[in-house]
């Protein structure tokens, strides 16, 4: 064993003796503290200004490592526990909102390479999985079996379980029908951060589902399947009006069977995936063949009742293939898709969206939206702007917009859809009943604060700091189109 640990440490290209205590874990080749993968692991899809650095003291890690199994977590987090380092838990790093960014430095630990699928029971209908598994890896072997989740996240390409779980799970594909991700999770098994695993069951469950990784790193994930549908029908309708648009959602939310998938979006967003050849607004509704046959004539009647104008068979499968691949299209076409995601009810999204295109059209923003439903009425709203951030004003200025659509949002009683890093500002006002839990639980579970501290319960900026330099930044940029009309 000590030949073995020698030849682990000879092979390292560090001299961090932190570095060779961890190598002796998970080997050489899955750590490291070099700047390139410091950097990579630090961030994630999005493009941002020095200002966003206000939320972090130190904005790198200063170590990767990739984990292979329960053990390999445990050892690593008594590690950091001892050596009081921040434990960053990264799965697939796809939301975009500084969810595994380090605010303190710290250990960027990739759950990534725990991807195995341990057991699937048809007869029983769960699966259990490792927490790095991707969705689209899963459905894969439950298909084998008859299965399915039954939900997903839209970025089931590349999000694992683990982090869809930490992230919470409220609007995915299939969401309305099954249900959020909590009340589809059975049981989790944690590291906790003194290294101990434990079993998660009953209420508990809900406190990790949506906790950003600051009480625990999750491994292990007990879900329920359902049998795997025989098809689905699909529509897409076309609107000239919001109103319209959003009033036809609202109806189609309140029939019985609930759809797997209901969005909306803009010509501007379809334009990267679908484009629209007619109307200004899109409808794409897709229902489970079974055990509930698709409500056809009812879905007919309410299009008919608020003009829209179905667009064929073609358009409507093509839609619903790219329920995936949509959302990130137009990420292509910019240097930055800066986005901000609103949950609001179904019959307060008219208002939300009314006030988006009103400020896109004043401030003359490049800006695109969609939106679909979740579980119980609720809409996860994604309002988009695309832009090149070293035109700052016009950067700074677009995010003040979304600010200001956020107090817009809790106003209609709702608030941000995910959380992470940037979002945690806005906590204490949009579920103020949600921090006050996640404090006493973080109290409980990390009393130490080692787990991706500076978000959910506390963060390192203020509201009131966001409001004044948005508002200058607004004052600012008006001035800057009267000097110079390039900028």
């Amino acid at each position: 064993m000590a030949d073995e640990q020698e030849t682990v440490v000879e092979t390292l290209t560090s001299d961090d003796p932190i570095v060779a205590k961890i190598a002796r874990i998970v080997g050489a080749e899955n750590v490291s503290d070099t700047e390139l993968e410091r950097i990579v692991y630090s961030g994630d899809p999005s493009s941002l200004p020095q200002f966003h650095y206000r939320w972090k003291y130190k904005y790198l890690v200063d170590y990767v490592v990739r984990v292979k199994s329960i053990d390999q977590v445990q050892a690593i987090v008594k590690i950091a526990g001892d050596e009081n380092i921040p434990i960053i838990p990264r799965g697939g790093a796809s939301s975009c909102l500084g969810s595994s960014s380090p605010t303190r430095g710290g250990i960027s630990l990739d759950t990534k390479p725990m991807n195995q699928v341990i057991e699937i029971n048809s007869s029983e209908m769960y699966v259990r999985v490792e927490a790095g598994v991707t969705f689209n890896q899963l459905e894969r072997e439950l298909f084998k079996h008859g299965v399915t989740l039954g939900i997903r996240p839209t970025s089931a390409r590349s999000a694992v379980i683990g982090g869809w779980i930490g992230c919470g799970g409220e609007a995915g594909i299939g969401t309305p029908l099954h249900g959020s991700l909590v009340s589809n999770i059975l049981e989790l098994k944690v590291v906790k951060p003194n290294g101990e695993s434990v079993n998660v069951t009953g209420d508990d469950i809900g406190l990790f589902c949506g906790s950003y990784g600051i009480l625990g790193v999750i491994c292990e994930a007990k879900l329920r399947v359902v049998k795997y549908p025989s098809g689905h029908t699909t529509f897409s309708y076309a609107f000239d009006l919001l109103e319209h648009t959003c009033n036809a959602m609202r109806h189609l939310s309140m029939l019985e069977p609930q759809p797997v998938y209901l969005k909306i979006a803009d010509k501007q967003f379809q334009s990267y995936s679908n484009p629209l050849e007619k109307g200004n607004y899109v409808l794409t509704a897709t229902y489970q063949n079974e055990p509930d046959p698709c409500p056809t004539d009812k879905i007919e009647a309410i299009m008919a009742d608020n003009g829209g104008e179905y667009l064929g068979a073609d358009y409507s499968l093509k839609d619903w293939y790219l329920v995936e691949d949509c959302e990130f299209n137009p990420k292509e076409h910019c240097q930055t898709l800066m986005f901000q995601e609103m949950l609001v009810q179904v019959d307060k999204l008219y208002d939300l969206l009314k006030s988006y295109e009103s400020y896109k059209k004043s401030h003359k923003t490049p800006a695109i939206w969609f939106a679909m439903l979740g579980h119980d009425g609720w809409i996860r709203a994604e309002l988009m702007a695309m832009l090149d951030p070293e035109k700052y004003l016009k950067f700074i200025g677009s995010k003040g917009i979304l600010h200001k659509m956020v107090g817009k949002s809790v106003k209609l009683g709702g608030g941000p859809y995910t959380i992470g890093l940037q979002n945690s500002v806005y906590m204490k006002r949009a579920f103020p009943n949600r921090q006050e839990k996640m404090i006493v639980a973080k109290d409980k579970w990390d009393p130490g604060g080692i787990m991706n501290p500076d978000r959910v319960t506390s963060c390192l900026t203020s509201y009131l700091r966001m409001n004044v330099l948005f508002q200058l930044a607004a004052g600012i940029r008006r001035l800057s189109k009267i000097i110079d009309r390039g900028e």
